[in-house]
């Protein structure tokens, strides 16, 4: 059963280094046969935890304290007691506090009980037991350990505070990036609902009119046909003028979607706010986009705004985000980053799957959004609506 404390998320590689440098460490200490037992098992125990360091923290803290405990009573320290140091790193930059107070606690507490013991280990504390010269062998043993495990526990918690302020950087940089697609999603809306009111304007207008007068000539037609003739020059006057405002408004609706404005001014201005959070993009085109419709390339760019707020999330901003658009036959866009196994990044699966889903079904293409090894890749794909490039 998984340890309930340990990191998500760690690779495969992680792990099968820290099992190697158990094995390391198990040969280093086979080597020397004229050890104890006592030593042999402790020396078992602290490979155990360097296997088991990032797999189950809290076993790996329970098999060092037994290990440390077997050279306590024994009065025996083993060479691999050194190996304290990256235990106690590791439990420093875990992100659950509790592991982190308890094992500071045990660093604190080992480190005095070292203090008494290591002068008893070795034949200077036996041969010399004057109380003076054991007081001072106790304090620099104390200080000794401590600046191993003490030290080592450190190290782990600046790192993790490091990281803590990173992830809490790439949350603004997040929370700014949704703030700012709402206020464009609000934006277009009152901009669409300017046009619908404009339209309806438009047309109430137009077609009051119409009514009014196909009315009138309808019962004058017979007792006034001159009245007629007016009403009728009337309703196409009218007709129109409604025409031409109609086109003025179907334009302006085309103006605001201008395939090649939007993808590369708006597309530049998102690289360069995901550069200024840390993340590292190579972008690449094939073709030309003004040979691509607008529906094809606002949904292009909506994909690319959710995969790139995804690879900020859930990335490895240590690795470079390929993104490639391919203008040849229709659009095709690939965004492919390197998951990342930070502790401190959100778990779960990629969110708005589904709203890059529903924008490509809406311009007529498909997505395909999964993992990819240690990779994370989407494929957006819209042909030409003739099939053919334009």
């Amino acid at each position: 059963m998984r340890d309930p404390l340990a990191a998500p998320a760690l690779r495969p590689s992680s792990m099968f280094f820290d099992v190697c440098t158990a094995l390391v460490g198990g040969l280093i200490a086979l080597a020397n046969f004229e050890m104890s037992t006592a030593i042999h098992l402790a020396d078992a125990l602290i490979c155990a935890s360097l296997a088991l360091r990032r797999i189950s923290p809290s076993l790996m803290m329970v098999t060092a304290v037994v290990s440390a405990a077997i050279q306590v009573v024994s009065l025996e320290v083993s060479a691999l007691s050194l190996a304290y140091t990256v235990l106690f790193f590791t439990v420093g930059g875990h992100p659950d506090r509790r592991v982190r107070r308890g094992s500071l606690v045990v660093a604190l507490v080992g480190s005095v009980v070292a203090g008494f013991t290591i002068p008893r280990a070795f034949p200077s504390g036996i041969a010399d037991p004057e109380p003076g010269n054991l007081i001072w062998g106790a304090l620099f043993a104390s200080a000794g350990a401590a600046l191993f495990v003490v030290g080592g526990w450190v190290t782990g918690f600046i790192g993790y505070q490091r990281r803590t302020v990173a992830a809490a950087e790439v949350s603004e940089t997040i929370a700014e990036l949704e703030r700012r697609r709402v206020l464009d999603l609000y934006d277009e809306q009152a901009e669409r609902s300017r046009l619908a009111r404009d339209m309806h304007d438009v047309v109430a207008h137009s077609l009051a009119v119409v009514v009014a007068q196909a009315e009138g000539a309808r019962y004058t037609l017979d007792a006034n046909p001159e009245a007629a003739r007016d009403a009728l020059g009337v309703i196409a006057d009218t007709a129109r003028e409604a025409l031409s405002d109609v086109r003025s408004v179907l334009e302006e609706l085309r103006s605001t979607s201008t395939a090649d404005e939007i993808s590369r001014s708006d597309r530049e201005q998102l690289f360069t706010r995901m550069r200024a959070a840390g993340m590292a993009i190579v972008a690449t085109d094939d073709g030309d986009v003004a040979d691509v419709g607008p529906a094809a390339t606002r949904a292009a760019f909506g994909v690319l705004t959710e995969a790139l707020t995804n690879a900020l999330k859930y990335g490895d901003l240590a690795r470079p985000v390929t993104v490639h658009h391919d203008w040849s036959h229709g659009c095709t866009l690939t965004v492919r980053n390197t998951l990342s196994d930070d502790p401190l990044a959100p778990g779960g699966a990629h969110h708005g799957i589904i709203g890059m889903t529903e924008r490509a079904a809406h311009a007529g293409g498909t997505l395909r959004s999964a993992r990819d090894g240690d990779d994370w890749l989407v494929v957006l794909n819209i042909p030409n609506q003739e099939g053919l490039p334009r």
